[in-house]
């Protein structure tokens, strides 16, 4: 097995063939790399193909294709954290077989979980380029019984004083592991979180310059049905003017407590925590490093025809959230999501399979795409 694995790296492929079930989270896939006898699996060991080297390379490029296929010239920058343990998390299934006239031709094959792997190199970018890419802002706000009085007043003041120190700096404990550097937004902010799409507009208004994306605010309030207060954590893109994710929590400490660092963040520590893996997930789902694209085809001449469209792009892989939007006199509009920015993508539109399309480039700005198709 050592010989194996030492000879393991002079192996060139044989065949290669990685084909793009777009619109899926399963992609099929098939790799194969000649099979020295000393390399043969043994039939009888039914650990074989788990163990054997060959086979965990065989994964590892599984999934350094696919990076190449979807990212073209960028791949590089992510294929050297492809390691065979990594690969063999989005493997979903496969099966092996050995071809050629001699059967010295092993063949993998089977499904990538693709769209996970979209959502990992989400994560590793974001890590890599950390606050040049996201710079989050922190907005604090309090709703809370007041009884009236300068002495309430104060007391108002000095909790969420405390509140917001502590806020911060849990946060910034938190967002370290993705490379991010919260700050405090300044500014002066409405008590109630932004509920509509007109309320965030206001909030990306108000920030002015300073306006990052994401926005994360804490709003301190009081819980419904009980008398103990309860943080709610938004969290907004200013990018997509849209509420990403939410999460509240009742504390376990009384409102005096508020004025009690130790006791705050103790209170706290576990709402960031599970923020932290919603900040994740929004990331890895592309609801805050994705970019908007509108695509505009112009001269369909039929329904069918916008159908056929319609169709045929939902499927590209580098398109997310896809919404058609309007068909008007021969003119259809959709709505995107799309990792890579407008011009790749405009030029990937135009390389589809001209039996299934053929769409020439209008115009192209950075967060438009106009094609016109031709029958």
């Amino acid at each position: 097995m050592r010989r194996c694995a030492l000879n393991f790296v002079n192996l060139i492929f044989f065949g290669i063939l990685l084909v793009g079930s777009v619109g899926f989270s399963e992609t099929p896939f098939s790799v194969s790399a000649p099979l020295s006898a000393s390399q043969a699996f043994s039939e009888s060991d039914p650990n074989s193909q788990d163990t054997n080297p060959l086979v965990a390379r065989l994964k590892q490029d599984a999934v350094t294709l696919w990076l190449r296929q979807y990212l073209g010239n960028r791949s590089s920058q992510f294929e050297k954290w492809v390691t065979p343990k990594l690969a063999e998390t989005y493997i979903l299934d496969y099966k092996l077989s050995q071809k050629g006239a001699n059967k010295d031709v092993v063949e993998l094959s089977g499904h990538l979980d693709t769209e996970s792997l979209k959502g990992w190199i989400r994560l590793i970018e974001t890590k890599g380029k950390g606050s040049n890419q996201l710079k989050p802002l922190l907005v604090i706000s309090e709703s809370l019984p007041r009884s009236g009085g300068t002495e309430t007043d104060a007391l108002s003041q000095q909790r969420q004083s405390v509140v917001a120190e502590e806020a911060l700096n849990l946060l910034s404990r938190e967002m370290k592991k993705l490379n991010l550097k919260p700050t405090l937004a300044a500014g002066t902010f409405s008590s109630n979180p932004p509920r509509s799409e007109k309320d965030i507009a206001q909030l990306r208004m108000a920030l002015g310059q300073q306006s990052g994306n994401p926005v994360i605010w804490l709003f301190l309030n009081q819980c419904r049905t009980c008398e103990l207060p309860r943080v709610d954590i938004y969290l907004y893109s200013m990018e997509r003017s849209g509420l990403v994710a939410s999460l509240s929590e009742e504390l376990s400490i009384s409102f005096r407590q508020l004025e009690n660092a130790e006791k705050v963040r103790v209170a706290l520590e576990p709402l960031f925590r599970q923020f932290q893996q919603d900040l994740e997930k929004a990331i890895s789902e592309g609801k805050l490093t994705a970019l908007p694209l509108t695509i505009t085809i112009e001269g369909i001449e039929s329904y069918l025809a916008y159908r056929k469209l319609d169709y045929s792009l939902s499927k590209q892989s580098y398109l997310s959230d896809w919404v058609p939007k309007a068909f008007v006199q021969s003119t259809a509009q959709f709505e995107a999501l799309s990792y890579l920015d407008s011009e790749e993508v405009a030029r990937r539109i135009e390389n589809l399979n001209p039996q299934d399309l053929k769409l020439s480039r209008v115009r192209v700005d950075s967060r438009n795409i106009v094609m016109r198709y031709s029958p």
